[in-house]
């Protein structure tokens, strides 16, 4: 396997990018002050640990009072993985002449793999739910670590996968996979797998990565100089994560490091486009960023949404009114409609 490049993108790729990146410098007084409200807090608890350890499996969950209320949230158990379809009770409107297009858009929620989706990511789905038109939001309920590493979820991961995408092909429905932090990191890691093993095999269209991990060494050099201004994570609060995650796999295993994957052209040979979100203040970032290049490089297609002075996962602050986390849902949503 192929390490990761850790400098500039081939001058080609800078002539002819094949994904497009927005770059955004500002900062609102407000975030600026939850950030340094919360650089305190991360150190800490950089080593705590999940209170709950979940038994092996997906876990059953509770879906949020108020994506209850804005949506019916339809439970069902595929491949013995719970997921939960939110159908809008007052979707948006499509524009008229707008073309209509069956669209499933399957979400993996981050928790450093050890935690279920938060209020925050429902609240995500549901306005996803509500603002796309012709586009059906699930949830997927990862089995978490300790008790299901990588090595067991994984495949089992790849069994739902298959199936899903084979059941889209069947209902004519185009798939899109979306994941944050931990989830972006596994629905890289499932594509590129799925291809690895069958690249003609039933694919989505897209991928949309929010801030995520794409290489469990932890050995970015840059990683020390930006914990400075990382206000949520911690280079023992990741390494942590990740070695619980991958138990028994080697850090570079392309199974759960993505960056170190050989089978990048594929996902531009199947024109799977790559989008994604980073924020410069996430230790995260810079292998995001490698990932975005390594693609770039491959020709795969892709928008990226580049943040400086943003912390990790910042578009899942919408809920909280937050300038940037609006903003960045709405840079989300456009991309998604359009896909």
């Amino acid at each position: 396997m192929s390490a990761p490049q850790r400098g500039s993108p081939a001058a080609h790729a800078a002539d002819q990018p094949s994904i497009h990146v927005t770059k955004r410098t500002d900062r609102s007084t407000p975030m600026l002050l939850l950030q340094h409200f919360l650089k305190p807090l991360s150190s800490t608890k950089a080593t705590q640990l999940p209170k709950t350890h979940y038994p092996p499996g997906s876990p059953r969950l509770d879906p949020d009072k108020k994506a209850a209320r804005l949506c019916e949230v339809v439970e069902r158990r595929v491949n013995d993985i719970y997921i939960y379809d939110l159908l809008a009770n007052k979707p948006a409107e499509t524009a008229p002449g707008e073309p209509r297009r069956r669209k499933r858009l399957y979400y993996f929620a981050g928790g450093g793999w050890q935690i279920p989706a938060s209020p925050e990511h429902w609240t995500l789905l549901t306005e996803m739910a509500r603002r796309i038109p012709d586009t059906i939001p699930s949830l997927i309920s990862t089995p978490l670590a300790p008790s299901s590493p990588a090595a067991d979820t994984i495949p089992h991961l790849l069994t739902l996968y298959h199936t899903l995408l084979a059941n889209a092909v069947d209902a004519n429905e185009e798939v899109i996979l979306a994941g944050d932090s931990s989830g972006g990191n596994i629905i890289l890691c499932l594509t590129l797998a799925a291809l690895h093993a069958n690249p003609s095999s039933p694919a989505p269209i897209a991928l949309m990565c929010i801030s995520p991990s794409t290489d469990l060494t932890r050995t970015n050099p840059t990683i020390p100089q930006i914990s400075k201004h990382d206000p949520l994570l911690t280079l023992p609060k990741i390494t942590s994560s990740a070695k619980t995650w991958r138990g028994a796999l080697a850090p570079t295993d392309p199974l759960v490091s993505p960056l170190y994957s050989e089978d990048i052209a594929l996902l531009a040979q199947r024109d799977i486009k790559v989008h994604g979100v980073v924020g410069e203040y996430d230790i995260l970032g810079p292998d995001a960023v490698l990932m975005r290049e390594k693609c770039n490089e491959a020709g795969v297609k892709g928008e990226w949404l580049n943040w400086e002075k943003q912390m990790h996962c910042f578009p899942l602050t919408f809920g909280y009114g937050l300038k940037e986390g609006k903003e960045g849902l709405e840079w989300i949503l456009d991309v998604l409609r359009r896909c």
